[in-house]
């Protein structure tokens, strides 16, 4: 199945939010997760799963490492696909302090179909192209900047959650 996909990083030009913390019980912030997500991005668990999911049961500290990712439709063409990536070590015994490293970033996807024999010419593509240039295009900036909204939020949760001050 063809398919022209057009995909813009919300985050650009760095790509990705790093947040780094030290403190106690940092695998606490994996528990809430779920529902941060959930809630900034206004989705239902089918759009949230679990790609990763890695906990190191034999040292101490224990390393864990996971990967969550969120798949927001917006309109029949668009979509926001966001990547959480929670990595760090925690002790055997919650009271000691632990880190934890959340790498946040969050893409603009937008699918045109080319199932049919006629949307599979170029003079298609090339009404593709034109529909995108004068109509389509402001309706895509503006997702972007919901989008960048979106993740500057979720930034804040997880800054909140993990009592980090929101400067």
């Amino acid at each position: 199945m063809a398919k022209w996909i057009l995909e813009d990083d919300c985050l650009a030009p760095r790509g990705q939010i790093k947040i780094e913390h030290v403190g106690t019980n940092p695998f606490e912030i994996y528990q809430k997760v779920a529902d941060i997500l959930s809630r900034v991005w206004e989705i239902t668990w089918v759009d949230l799963w679990e790609r990763d999911f890695k906990w190191d049961t034999i040292a101490d500290p224990r390393q864990f490492y996971v990967r969550i990712y969120v798949n927001k439709g917006i309109d029949s063409r668009s979509r926001f696909f966001v990547e959480v990536v929670i990595q760090g070590t925690q002790p055997s015994d919650p009271a000691k302090e632990g880190k934890v490293t959340i790498l946040l970033s969050a893409k603009l996807k937008t699918e045109y179909e080319r199932k049919s024999a006629f949307q599979k010419l170029p003079i298609y593509k090339g009404f593709l192209k034109i529909y995108n240039k004068l109509f389509y295009r402001d309706v895509r900036r503006g997702y972007l900047k919901i989008c960048q909204s979106l993740v500057d939020k979720t930034w804040r949760e997880f800054r909140t959650n993990l009592n980090i001050p929101v400067a």
